[in-house]
């Protein structure tokens, strides 16, 4: 029986617990950390190589994100992930074509510090394409700092290029909160930037960095959030895409409460939900809350913290996880645009500059399954460079190759494929062709060394079974198209029944299988050239010619201009081996392919369907490919 003394005691007792409750609720405040990544300079919503407004991109939309952010909600903090300064036309413009005079600074930057960004770390793109000194003007510009604990002065390895980390201090109920920001960027980096970079810096393994960082820094914050230019890979720790992509072992470290990832241009937590220690229902990777979010101002990533302060120390005590996805219900704002618009609208005039005309259709639509115009235009202009540079002098009487990769080709995107058709070329159009500001290098490598180079190239397709009845996709979605090269001046077949590092078949130069004792020039690009991409003869050899300034992009220029009218026709030098297989080997592509298969009757293709992703799904009769 319930005394009064006792009933007494329990209301008592059920105040307390409530008072407390309530206590805790109005103490507990939520402050959001909005990201991004990867904006790669698209200020605007438009795409400079289709010459196109795209409602789904550009900085401009971003911004009217993070406005309506901070007005939900006074306890934020603006973060950028890098590759801000380089990727689309606006960047090399600045650069190159009418270069910022040595006072001023991108206007990427000044669209940041109109943002109110509060730091930003260091992507591989702001080391690799440009000189050092173009990176400098953007940090000297910059209102907030830049981070990076992996970078370090060649001449002084014990001093960092910037600041490794930087601790910005947030009033929360009247409390300090104090939030450390940390950096780091791909080892790789210094690879794929040599000629800008050997001398100048040195840039240690990220979880090397991130050991030795990340404690000092937990020490005297609160909190600790890393910006991981890198991204997710559950690859062996001391594998070359680990390393490269080592966020997820970033995430292993006990004092990480929050994680900005990028590099692979993806969203975290969708693209990830099957690796290990990912919950993407909660968006973390072992615990730590996470976020991709995605490239060229495509979406705002936010992780929600709800954190408390006690008796002078803060907890968090739950989180969400968000992407605001930039879409045509999403206002460009008029600040951003009028900061943009004059570099824009230069932009948009060099882009529609014409420089010739094509007699074929352009596309990337079947670039990962056979020899296509996109890789043959890019080789063509390659090999006519290197042969008139090479016409005299020490290497002229070896046999020249070229590589080329599809840039273009899909990435699960239906929109994200090269289109430049019949008629008149521009330079936008050529830009579609070739997306990146690589420079051209030539490097001296044997038969043997081709073969491997090819090898690599061919772990873009999944291994085939012929006996399987199941139907089987033919291309591998883990492989980049920028890394699937195509090598011209050589025969080669590719057998996808085979193991990686079996499947080059065939492989012949002037009707001479390639051997050891056959030396060869093969023209690339800087990236390749610098071990980008893991192609193991690249990883071990020097260019022999490098020049400096010398862009991919504008050698195919100069070869449009120079020849008027070209026709980019493949002369299928590679293709896939033929064999009998119980089921349907399928591809994905571009979902109107279809009427490029038609006009060119390319034989033993067929549509299937459209999948859920709205790209087009393709039949390959794999029984009769050599003819």
């Amino acid at each position: 029986m319930l005394t009064r003394k006792n009933l007494y005691l329990t209301l008592f007792l059920a105040l307390i617990l409530i008072f407390s409750f309530s206590f805790s609720m109005m103490a507990a405040e939520t402050l959001s950390i909005m990201a991004t990544s990867d904006v790669h300079q698209y200020l605007m919503p438009y795409d400079y190589m289709e010459d196109n407004v795209d409602e789904t991109i550009g900085f401009s939309k971003i911004y009217s994100l993070i406005e309506d952010e901070r007005a939900k909600n006074e306890n934020t903090l603006l973060l950028d992930n890098g590759d801000l300064i380089q990727g689309s036309l606006i960047g090399l413009y600045e650069y190159q074509i009418e270069p910022i005079t040595e006072d001023e600074t991108q206007t990427i930057i000044k669209a940041y510090n109109h943002a109110g960004y509060e730091a930003a770390t260091i992507g591989n793109h702001e080391l690799q394409d440009y000189s050092m000194d173009y990176l400098e003007k953007a940090i000297a510009g910059a209102d907030f700092p830049f981070v990076s604990a992996n970078i370090k002065l060649a001449n002084n390895e014990d001093e960092y290029y910037t600041n490794p980390y930087t601790i910005i201090t947030k009033n929360i109920n009247g409390k300090d909160l104090r939030i450390g920001v940390v950096g780091f960027v791909p080892p790789q980096s210094m690879l794929w930037g040599k000629d800008h970079l050997e001398g100048n810096i040195i840039i240690e393994d990220i979880l090397e960095s991130a050991k030795k960082v990340i404690p000092e820094l937990a020490q005297k914050t609160d909190l600790v959030v890393v910006l991981s230019h890198s991204g997710i890979s559950d690859s062996p720790v001391d594998s070359y895409d680990a390393r490269e992509n080592a966020s997820y072992y970033i995430a292993q470290m006990d004092e990480v409460d929050a994680l900005i990832t990028g590099h692979h241009h993806g969203v975290f937590p969708d693209d990830y939900a099957d690796l290990e220690g990912v919950d993407a229902e909660a968006g973390t990777i072992f615990g730590v809350p996470t976020v991709m979010p995605g490239s060229w101002g495509s979406a705002l990533g936010i992780i929600d913290l709800e954190v408390e302060e006690n008796k002078g120390s803060w907890e968090v005590l739950d989180h969400q996880v968000r992407h605001r996805v930039v879409d045509e219900n999403v206002k460009s704002h008029p600040e951003i645009e009028e900061i943009a618009n004059d570099v824009h609208e230069k932009v948009i005039e060099y882009v529609r500059t014409p420089i010739g005309d094509t007699e074929r259709d352009i596309t990337s639509y079947l670039s990962r399954v056979m020899d296509s115009p996109v890789t043959q235009v890019i080789n063509d202009a390659q090999l006519w460079w290197a042969e008139q540079e090479f016409a005299e002098g020490e290497y002229s009487d070896l046999p020249i190759l070229s590589a080329a990769a599809p840039f273009r080709a899909g990435r699960e995107d239906a929109d994200y494929f090269t289109e430049v058709m019949e008629g008149g070329v521009t330079i936008g159009d050529v830009t579609d062709i070739y997306i990146y500001d690589n420079q051209i290098r030539v490097m001296q490598m044997n038969g043997e060394q081709i073969i491997e180079w090819l090898e690599r190239s061919a772990e873009n397709f999944n291994r085939i079974d012929p006996n399987l009845e199941s139907t089987q996709e033919l291309l591998n979605p883990e492989f980049s198209a920028y890394n699937f090269d195509v090598i011209d001046g050589i025969e080669y077949e590719l057998d996808v029944t085979k193991e990686i590092g079996d499947r080059v078949v065939n492989a012949s130069y002037q009707g001479e299988p390639l051997t050891e004792d056959m030396e060869f020039l093969i023209v690339t690009n800087d990236y390749r050239a610098g071990g980008g991409g893991d192609f193991p003869p690249a990883v071990e050899e020097d260019p022999v010619y490098a020049p400096s300034g010398v862009v991919n992009r504008e050698i195919i220029m100069n070869y449009i201009e120079e020849n008027g009218t070209i026709n980019p026709e493949p002369d299928y030098n590679w293709s896939i081996s033929s064999f009998d297989t119980a089921g349907d080997v399928t591809f994905r592509s571009h979902p109107e392919a279809m009427d490029y298969i038609e006009k060119y009757e390319i034989p033993n293709i067929s549509f299937v369907e459209t999948d859920e992703n709205g790209m087009g799904v393709y039949k390959l009769d794999v029984s009769n490919l050599n003819n």
